[in-house]
């Protein structure tokens, strides 16, 4: 039987800004706590391909889709979707396995003594060398889009995110990386009981 993966992407209600405005760094680890509450969370399930949607309101039960599954996949979700959504639960989430496709390219490179500046590593940069196609939105938007009640586009933000997620994650599984900087390969290490492709079909 194929893993059950679950992929899954979080757009806080508030920013760094607005809860430290003197102090990026320190608003971002206020967004890390929780504080900045959730406008959007979306989950992708591999068990029976329906996508999700959660918000704050909804938060625990998010954690407990999140909890169920054999591995959840993000995009920087360790540092930041992870430690937000237990803020906002207010406990640690019980993740059986988790694959974060950004820490797992950087610190890869990194080990190569590969580094990049900001903005090489982005989601959006790497669906398009990729995927061939780019997020449908900025995440600097996604508040501003809150604050003025424009749900449903924020909703097909967050949910494209996870489809983005998803598709650079199969194709991880099916060529074994990701093509980064400059056009080159880096070999991203999957463990072998996840390489089924029927959970993506």
């Amino acid at each position: 039987m194929a893993p059950r993966i679950v992929f899954f992407d979080i757009e806080t209600r508030k920013w760094a800004k607005d809860l430290c405005p003197d102090d990026v760094e320190a608003g971002w680890e206020e967004l890390r706590s929780g504080k900045g509450g959730a406008s959007a969370i979306a989950v992708w399930d591999t068990r029976d391909h329906f996508l999700y949607l959660y918000d704050d309101h909804s938060a625990e039960t998010c954690a407990r889709h999140l909890e169920s599954a054999d591995l959840v996949v993000g995009f920087n979700s360790d540092k930041f979707d992870v430690p937000c959504l237990e803020g906002i639960c207010g406990r640690r989430l019980r993740i059986r396995a988790s694959f974060d496709i950004y820490a797992e390219l950087t610190t890869t490179l990194a080990q190569r003594g590969i580094t990049g500046q900001k903005g090489d590593f982005t989601l959006d940069r790497l669906s398009r060398q990729n995927l061939g196609r780019g997020k449908i939105e900025k995440g600097a938007n996604a508040r501003e889009l809150a604050r003025t009640g424009r749900w449903g586009q924020l909703f097909n933000y967050c949910a494209d995110d996870v489809h983005l997620t998803r598709d650079l994650f199969a194709v991880i599984i099916r060529d074994g990386g990701l093509i980064n900087l400059g056009g080159r390969f880096t070999s991203l290490h999957v463990p072998e009981h996840l390489r089924d492709m029927e959970a993506f079909s």
